[in-house]
């Protein structure tokens, strides 16, 4: 007879949706890996991609998914989320995006 052991494993539940402001979806193609809560484009080809500091005026949303290159990847158009559990890349900051992203009806908390 096999010897049995307990398995330990943790969970943090992490609080993104910041109110009541309705969300909308929308679905892309992956143009590379995304994260998540990531701050995400649509790049030349029209595929979802995450967003540098070149390409903050070009905001379309936040990937409400994690997504490998050529993978669908469903992102929020709209909604009221908290900042601090964003994804965002290292040149990225939260004041670079915030506005940005309430002209688009995603707001930040």
């Amino acid at each position: 007879m096999g010897q049995y052991s307990v398995e330990n494993r943790e969970y943090a539940p992490i609080n993104f949706f910041a109110g009541d402001f309705p969300t909308m979806t929308d679905t892309g193609e992956a143009a590379g890996e995304i994260k998540e809560r990531m701050p995400v484009i649509l790049d030349a080809s029209g595929k979802i991609a995450p967003v540098t500091e070149a390409t903050v005026q070009q905001l379309t949303g936040i990937a409400a998914m994690n997504a490998a290159e050529g993978e669908p990847c469903v992102f929020y158009q709209t909604g009221e989320f908290f900042a601090n559990a964003l994804v965002l890349p290292s040149e990225v900051t939260v004041d670079a995006i915030k506005e940005i992203l309430r002209s688009k009806s995603i707001f930040l908390r």
